[in-house]
């Protein structure tokens, strides 16, 4: 019995030791978009893929058309499915993560400390943008470059970034061109994304657990 409760435990530790794996991919070219989402574990072994090929604005009624499909490595691959949201729905879906936010006590910490343990090891944003126009195009590539250092700024605040992002802009001077490519790759280990999720359970605002017992508690590391 004492070997089984052994052999369990072990595996429990090795479970929240492994790390996830997240690879993010989305291209945008004039009106064909694309994203793609792979969790993967066990150096790949193990990969679940979220595709997401269509992203538009319906034309007939207001709201925006996704089409999507879950791919398994190895074990299955679902049909496109196609989803619709309105407007109201995504104001809803708004509300919600406001919602959200404002039922967890001190949701920021939790999450701050959360991504930093968070590794980014991979990092590629290359745009080509154009409106026809030399000086439209020229201001609209400098507010491109300030919006890429901004996001590489916020991610290296909170998070581990092991590599140097390679960022490119191209300006397109002559013709309208709305291009980029973005590929993203974080790791994590599951046992710190447990934590985080039963520190949002424990401090959910309504519950027993009182804020200045998350006040003492704060500066607690994992």
């Amino acid at each position: 019995m004492k070997v089984i409760v052994a052999i369990i435990l072990i595996l429990l530790v090795v479970f929240l030791c492994m790390k996830l794996s997240i690879s993010l991919f989305f291209q945008h070219a004039q009106d064909d978009d694309e994203c793609r989402i792979t969790f993967s574990m066990l150096f790949g072994l193990i990969r679940y893929t979220v595709r997401i090929p269509l992203i538009k604005v319906d034309k007939e009624s207001p709201g925006i058309v996704v089409a999507h499909k879950q791919t398994v490595q190895n074990v299955s691959e679902s049909e496109p499915k196609r989803s619709k949201y309105n407007p109201r729905e995504i104001v809803h879906s708004f509300k919600e993560a406001k919602d959200f936010v404002h039922h967890v006590v001190h949701l920021h910490v939790i999450a701050r400390k959360f991504f930093s343990h968070v590794s980014v090891t991979k990092m590629e944003w290359q745009s080509k943008i154009g409106t026809g126009d030399a000086a439209k195009t020229g201001l609209v590539v400098g507010m491109g470059w300030s919006l890429k250092y901004g996001v590489v700024a916020i991610i290296s605040k909170y998070m581990r970034l092991k590599t140097k992002p390679l960022l490119s802009i191209t300006p397109s001077f002559q013709q309208a061109v709305s291009e980029t490519k973005f590929v993203c790759m974080i790791h994590f280990r599951i046992g710190h994304a447990i934590v985080a999720a039963i520190r949002i359970i424990k401090y959910w605002r309504g519950n027993r657990w009182k804020k200045e017992t998350f006040n003492h508690q704060a500066n607690e590391s994992y």
